[in-house]
C-alpha cells in the first residue's frame, strides 16, 4: 500500500509537468506583449516628442586684418580669427499647434565663447492671426534683426557697422505682438514691442523701451519702417589714448557723460529688391538722445547681382553725428565730450560672396573707411594726440575672409 501511494504521487507529479510548462510558457508570453506595449508606448511617446521639436543651426568663422590699429569692427594689424566668429543653437518646441516655446543659444568668439541666451521666449498665434511672444527676444530695429547672427542669411560679410554698430544692444526682455494682413501677392506685418535691456560692457541701463514697424514684402520687394524709444540712465565710461608728451601715450577710463533718465529715440527706413539676380539692399536711421549725448544719422546703400554660385556686390555706408554745434566745447569736460562723441565716416566695401556647396557660403570683402573729417571716426583705438590736436588715423582698409554655414 505504501509502494502504491509513493508511486501514485510521482505519476501525479508527472502529469503536472505540461501543464506548469503551459502556465510557465503563457506567462512568458504575456510578459513579452506587454514590453512589447511598452516599448510601442515609448515609441510613440519618442516621435511625438521628436514631431513637437525643432533643432537647427548656425556658424560663422572669419579672418580679419587691418593696415592700421584704426580699430575699424574690432580689426588691427594683426590676424584676429574672433572678432565675427560665432557658434549659435536654436530650438522650438511646440507645445500645441498654436504654442511655442523658443531657445537660441550664442557663443560668440569676441566675447571668449561665453554661452548666451539671445532668445528664450514663449509665442502663441490667436485664431484671429495675433501672434504674442514674450521673453528674451531680439530688437526689431533693422531689416536684418531677426537672424542678425546668421551669416547665411546675408549678402554681406557683416551688415555695416556704420548702421547696425550704432545700437549697443540686440536683445530685449519683454514682449511683443504682430499681425500678419495677406493680400493676393504680398503681406504686410505690423508689430509692436516693449521692454528693457541691460548694454554689455556697460553701466547704462535701458528702460521703458518701446516701439512699432511696419514691413511689407511681396516676395521681390520689401519696404519697411521702425520708431522706437526708451529711458537710458547711468554713466558713459569710454577708454581714450592721449599723448602727453613725444613716446608718453596713456590710456584712462572715465566718465564722459552722466546720462540722467534721458530720453532716447530711434527711427529707421528700409528698403530691399531681389528679383533672383540683382540685389539692391538700403536702410537709413536716426537716433536722438537727450543732454549732450549726439545725435547720429546712418545709412547703406548694397548692390549685388548673381552669377550662377558667386554673387559680387558693393557697399556704401556713412554715419555722423548732426548736433556737433549744438555741442560746442564750453569746458574742458566738454572738449572731452566731444573728442569722445563727435563721429563722421564713410566706409566703402567690395565683396564677393560664393555658396560653395549646400549651406555653405564664403565670403570675401575690402572695406575702406575714410572722411574722418575732425573726429575719430567712431573708432575706439584712434587716439588723440593733445599736443597736435590730431587723431592717429585718417582712414583704414579691413581684409574679410569668412565662412557662413546654417545645420
Amino acid at each position: 500500500m505504501q509502494f502504491n501511494v509513493k508511486v501514485l504521487s510521482v505519476a501525479v507529479s508527472m502529469a503536472m509537468i505540461p501543464s506548469l510548462a503551459i502556465a510557465d510558457e503563457a506567462a512568458d508570453a504575456k510578459i513579452a506583449k506587454l514590453e512589447q506595449q511598452v516599448q510601442t508606448l515609448q515609441s510613440q511617446q519618442n516621435a511625438n516628442l521628436a514631431d513637437k521639436f525643432n533643432f537647427n543651426g548656425f556658424i560663422s568663422g572669419a579672418y580679419i586684418s587691418s593696415d592700421n590699429d584704426a580699430g575699424y569692427n574690432g580689426a588691427d594689424t594683426s590676424a584676429d580669427f574672433n572678432q565675427d566668429s560665432k557658434l549659435g543653437f536654436q530650438g522650438t518646441f511646440n507645445i500645441t499647434d498654436s504654442t511655442q516655446a523658443v531657445l537660441q543659444l550664442m557663443m560668440r568668439g569676441q566675447y571668449d565663447w561665453e554661452v548666451e541666451a539671445e532668445w528664450a521666449y514663449l509665442s502663441h498665434r490667436f485664431e484671429n492671426g495675433v501672434k504674442v511672444r514674450a521673453g528674451k527676444l531680439r530688437v526689431p530695429l533693422f531689416m536684418y534683426s531677426d537672424y542678425l547672427d546668421v551669416g547665411y542669411a546675408q549678402l554681406f560679410s557683416r551688415p555695416p557697422v556704420e548702421v547696425y554698430g550704432s545700437i549697443p544692444f540686440s536683445s530685449y526682455t519683454g514682449a511683443g505682438v504682430s499681425y500678419d494682413v495677406e493680400y493676393d501677392d504680398s503681406t504686410l506685418t505690423m508689430q509692436a514691442f516693449g521692454g528693457e535691456s541691460d548694454i554689455k560692457n556697460s553701466a547704462v541701463e535701458l528702460s521703458n523701451l518701446m516701439g512699432a514697424n511696419v514691413s511689407w514684402t511681396d516676395e521681390t520687394w520689401t519696404l519697411r519702417a521702425v520708431y522706437a524709444q526708451a529711458q537710458i540712465d547711468g554713466p558713459v565710461v569710454d577708454e581714450v589714448d592721449v599723448t602727453l608728451a613725444p613716446n608718453v601715450i596713456t590710456q584712462a577710463n572715465y566718465t564722459v557723460l552722466e546720462l540722467d533718465d534721458e530720453t532716447a529715440s530711434f527711427v529707421g527706413v528700409g528698403a530691399s529688391y531681389d528679383n533672383g539676380e540683382v540685389i539692391a539692399i538700403t536702410e537709413w536711421t536716426r537716433q536722438e538722445i537727450d543732454n549732450a549725448f549726439p545725435d547720429t544719422d546712418s545709412g547703406y546703400l548694397t548692390l549685388g547681382y548673381r552669377i550662377k554660385a558667386f554673387t559680387p556686390y558693393v557697399t556704401v555706408a556713412y554715419t555722423k553725428t548732426q548736433d556737433n554745434d549744438e555741442r560746442l566745447p564750453l569746458s574742458t569736460a566738454a572738449a572731452t565730450q566731444m573728442i569722445a562723441f563727435n563721429v563722421e565716416r564713410t566706409a566703402y566695401s567690395l565683396g564677393l560672396r560664393w555658396d560653395a556647396i549646400d549651406n555653405v557660403a564664403i565670403k570675401f570683402d575690402l572695406t575702406y573707411a575714410d572722411d574722418f573729417g575732425d573726429t575719430s571716426g567712431g573708432l575706439s583705438s584712434n587716439g588723440y594726440d593733445s599736443s597736435t590736436g590730431q587723431f592717429a588715423y585718417d582712414d583704414t582698409l579691413v581684409y574679410t575672409v569668412k565662412f557662413d554655414a546654417v545645420f
